[in-house]
């Protein structure tokens, strides 16, 4: 490893003894060799920890952070981002999956496009298993192998456009952004963009990524977003915050009201043309409304306007979108590496 790495990717990882390895073992085995992984292991009380230290002891490239106690998903995000030294950075899951190839490929893509703040390539839903989810033409969403339904609608997953309001209206109007929040980003521009602080974080960090600068897409399957029972998809509204934050969820209008005021920051900050912004204002208030869920507003308990029961009121906001939500298809879309 050189005193200076030009890639860092960042593992924060809490519990993570199921998948762990595998995760480590796609990490360091990239093509691309002139990277570190930093792992901030946020006070795991199972095998984590021993994991990890076998793996440190085999390869030095990854530098491993345990926190003496638990700081919340979104804190111990932020830390693996600041221990880190690279000028481009990768933030990673515990268990994901990374083709051989996906340093390779975005640093290249990077290099050829300067201009570009952060590049990604296709992403897949996988099950505990490593197998693809099959695609339901019908219903236009993933079915695993016990008939679960995830909505998914790999929008993102193609040329964004050239202009920064297109480019950050792209992002709001796809119902997930786990391809291009687990890309490689330049570091100067994470800088601009800030920390995970609130609900959906993830989302914001890509659509201000995207206002400020154009994206570089590898049109390859180059990560799998694993689905199993601790996912994202099967958590309600209040166990995701007490997961991200490390507390309690109050699911009040004050915390959307904190992400809307987040988002026309976001727009604000960002040097745009009269016009552009005024658009990117309108965009944003679209996505903060949502007039399908709107009625929502005054129903009481917690799958109102203002709260998140399962998948429900997501799949709801994406009916106000008009584009076609089926995936896109490439030649290159082969995940045999996942069996190797």
């Amino acid at each position: 490893m050189t005193a200076s790495p030009r890639v860092s990717i960042g593992l924060p990882v809490y519990n993570g003894e199921r998948y762990l390895e595998t995760t480590l073992k796609d990490l360091l085995g990239q093509t691309f060799g002139d990277f570190e992984l930093v792992v901030c292991d946020n006070a795991s009380t199972d095998a984590t920890t021993d994991i990890l230290e076998r793996a440190a002891r085999q390869d030095s490239r990854l530098r491993v952070i345990r926190n003496d106690s638990n700081l919340g998903a979104l804190r111990n995000a932020n830390k693996a981002f600041g221990e880190s030294r690279g000028d481009l950075y990768a933030l990673a899951a515990y268990d994901d999956r990374h083709a051989p190839d996906f340093l390779e490929r975005l640093v290249a893509a990077l290099d050829q496009a300067p201009e570009a703040g952060f590049a990604y390539g296709r992403c897949t839903l996988i099950d505990e298993e490593d197998r693809p989810l099959a695609f339901d033409p019908s219903r236009r969403v993933y079915v695993d192998g016990q008939g679960q339904v995830f909505d998914y609608d790999a929008k993102l997953e193609r040329e964004l456009p050239s202009d920064p309001v297109g480019r950050y209206r792209a992002v709001l109007r796809s119902n997930d952004v786990n391809a291009p929040i687990h890309g490689l980003f330049r570091r100067s521009l994470l800088d601009r963009v800030g920390p995970h602080r609130l609900h959906g974080s993830d989302r914001l960090i890509v659509a201000h990524a995207a206002l400020l600068q154009p994206a570089a897409f590898v049109p390859a399957p180059l990560f799998g977003f694993r689905i199993h029972g601790g996912s994202t998809y099967h958590l309600t509204r209040a166990e995701w915050w007490s997961r991200e934050a490390g507390r309690e969820d109050a699911s009040s209008p004050l915390d959307s009201a904190r992400t809307l005021r987040a988002y026309l920051r976001a727009v604000v900050s960002t040097p745009l043309r009269a016009r552009e912004r005024g658009a990117a204002i309108a965009e944003t208030f679209r996505y903060a409304v949502r007039p399908d869920v709107l009625r929502r507003l005054f129903r009481p308990g917690p799958d109102h306007y203002f709260g998140w029961t399962g998948r429900s009121v997501e799949q709801e906001v994406m009916s106000i979108q008009e584009e076609d939500s089926r995936p896109v298809d490439y030649e290159e879309a082969d995940w045999g590496w996942m069996g190797a």
